[in-house]
């Protein structure tokens, strides 16, 4: 009995001993491959805005500063005609991720957001594969998880950030705080496009429906009709939805 007892604890800790080893060999792995993306991203930023960077670093600055890009302007419509096509999603905002494209060294920030609340569920959900690599620290995702993607954000180059501003339509999202987003869900769910711009996603903050976009329609009819109460909201589309039955 004894030697049985020797060879089982034997081999329990053998067991344990190979799974810390894998998981310690795993762990290099994935930074590896993380730092190998990030010095990418460097490299694409550094051979772009080379001048720029220079001439921070030779004025001792720490940043450099690029415009923001400019969105073509998004029709006025009223929500009721936004919601023949499109979508109404509350959304919680659980992660980010920065990436840089080429060939212009677009700089994009990615949220990972989870849909907490389909208001108004988009008519149609297009089952496509996007047709640009989505960032893979932020994937997989399950149903009720989507990214949506910024241009503009920031990543350091040789001790200098290189901030592009965010472009004229969008959003800068908070990490954990929550939205309201008349939106098109596209790629099978995959990515979240608000669209009306900036005017088609409401910050929540205690049930209030909150934007800076005073002077656009979508805005004004949330704030004149709902008083810019998701509550209030929320209850016209059910009401909306059953007559339409």
């Amino acid at each position: 009995m004894k030697v049985i007892l020797c060879l089982t604890l034997g081999l329990v800790l053998l067991s344990g001993g190979a799974w810390l080893w894998r998981t310690k060999m795993n762990v290099p792995r994935q930074q590896t491959s993380a730092d190998t993306q990030r010095a990418k991203y460097e490299r694409i930023v550094r051979d772009y805005h080379r001048e720029e960077i220079e001439r921070a670093k030779e004025l001792g600055r720490k940043e450099v500063i690029l415009p923001p890009g400019i969105d073509l302007p998004t029709p006025e419509l009223s929500l009721e005609e936004l919601l023949c096509d499109y979508g109404l999603l509350r959304v919680r905002v659980i992660d980010k991720e920065t990436t840089v494209s080429e060939p212009y060294a677009d700089i994009l920030t990615w949220y990972k957001v989870e849909i907490v609340e389909t208001l108004h569920e988009q008519r149609k959900v297009s089952d496509e594969a996007p047709p640009f690599e989505l960032p893979s620290r932020l994937l997989p995702s399950v149903p009720s998880e989507s990214l949506l993607v910024v241009n503009g954000g920031e990543i350091t180059v040789d001790g200098v950030t290189v901030v592009s501003e965010v472009s004229t339509e969008s959003v800068i999202y908070f990490p954990k705080e929550e939205y309201l987003i008349v939106a098109y869900l596209d790629y099978g769910g995959k990515l979240i496009r608000p669209v009306s711009g900036r005017a088609s996603v409401f910050h929540i903050i205690n049930k209030r429906l909150k934007s800076a976009q005073k002077e656009r329609r979508l805005v004004r009819e949330i704030e004149e009709r709902y008083g810019g109460d998701l509550d209030l909201l929320r209850s016209d589309v059910r009401l909306r939805q059953r007559r339409e039955k």
